[in-house]
C-alpha cells in the first residue's frame, strides 16, 4: 500500500454537512452538548444554592466535529484526515470531582433521594438545613428545559430507531451499493485494495495503534477524496433522504410530539442561556 508524502492530499475536500429530514426530530451533535452543557450548569447552581458550592460533575465531551453529521458515511473531513488520520480530536471529559465521589448527602441532593432509575426523589431538607426540591437538583434542572424530573434528555430512542433504520435500508439499495464500487475501485486506484463497505477502510487493523500513523493519514486522505469523485455522500444522502420521508409518513403523529418536546428545548435552552450570559 502507497504511503505518498501529504503533498498529494493539497487539494483534499473539506468535511461536508449531512443534512436529512428526520433532523426536525432530533438534537444535532452541538444542540446536545449545548443541552448537556445547560443541565450541568443549573444543576450546579441548584446544588450551590444548597449548600455544595464545592460539587462538581463531569463535563459533556465536545461534539468532535465540525459539521453535523460529517461522519455519518464515514470521514469527509479531509484537513482532518491528514492530521489525525480516522481519529477524532481528542477532549478532555473528566472533572476533578466525578459524580461517583459525591458524599451521601451530595448524592441525595443531586437526586432527592432516588436510587432506581426512572424513580423520582422525593427530596426534603438535607444536612445543610436547605430544602431539597423534587428529583433533586438534577430533576430541578431538567424541569427548567421542560422535562419530567426523571426524563433522560437527548433524542428518543423511537426517532433513533428510525434513524438506524434509514440508515441500514440506504445500505442496500443500488444506488449507494454501486456509489461505494466506486469508491472502492477509486482507492484501488491510488493503491488501496479495500471491499465496496462503507466503513472497510476505517476499520482496517493496522490502525488499531496508540498513535496515528503515515500510513492512515494516507488512506484516510484518500479515503475523503474518493468519496468525493465517486459522489457516495451525495448519492447516499439522496437515497436516504427519501428512505427517511418514507417513514416520517408512517410515523407522522408520534414525530409531532417529538418536535414539539424538541422545539420547547431549544427555546428553553436559548432563553436560560440568554439570560445567564
Amino acid at each position: 500500500m502507497k504511503n505518498n508524502a501529504p503533498a498529494e492530499h493539497a487539494d483534499v475536500p473539506a468535511a461536508e454537512s449531512v443534512d436529512l429530514p428526520l433532523d426536525r426530530y432530533m438534537f444535532n451533535e452541538f444542540e446536545i452538548h449545548d443541552l448537556s452543557t445547560l443541565l450541568r450548569t443549573l444543576t450546579l447552581t441548584c446544588m450551590k444554592e444548597n449548600g455544595f458550592a464545592g460539587t462538581d460533575l463531569p463535563k459533556p465531551p465536545d461534539p468532535g466535529v465540525s459539521k453535523h453529521n460529517e461522519r455519518r458515511y464515514g470521514i469527509t473531513d479531509g484537513r482532518l484526515a491528514i492530521r489525525l488520520g480516522y481519529r477524532a480530536p481528542q477532549s478532555v471529559t473528566t472533572s476533578p470531582k466525578a459524580e461517583e465521589t459525591l458524599s451521601t448527602d451530595e448524592e441525595f441532593t443531586l437526586t432527592g433521594g432516588s436510587s432506581k432509575p426512572g424513580e423520582t426523589g422525593k427530596g426534603g431538607k438535607n444536612k445543610a438545613g436547605r430544602k431539597v426540591p423534587l428529583g433533586g437538583c438534577r430533576g430541578e434542572a431538567l424541569k427548567a428545559l421542560g422535562y419530567a424530573p426523571t426524563a433522560i434528555p437527548g433524542n428518543p430512542p423511537a426517532v433513533q430507531a428510525l434513524d438506524q433504520q434509514s440508515f441500514e435500508a440506504s445500505l442496500r439499495t443500488g444506488n449507494v451499493k454501486q456509489a461505494l464500487q466506486d469508491w472502492s475501485t477509486c482507492m484501488q486506484d491510488h493503491g488501496h485494495t479495500y471491499t465496496a463497505e462503507p466503513f472497510s477502510a476505517s476499520n482496517d487493523r493496522r490502525f488499531a495503534t496508540r498513535t496515528v500513523t503515515a500510513a492512515e493519514k494516507d488512506v484516510a486522505a484518500t479515503d475523503v477524496r474518493c468519496k468525493k469523485s465517486s459522489r457516495l455522500v451525495d448519492t447516499w444522502k439522496a437515497e436516504e433522504t427519501k428512505i427517511q420521508r418514507s417513514l416520517m409518513a408512517e410515523h407522522r403523529q408520534e414525530l409531532q410530539k417529538t418536535a414539539k418536546q424538541r422545539d420547547v428545548t431549544l427555546s428553553s435552552i436559548k432563553k436560560i442561556s440568554g439570560s445567564s450570559s
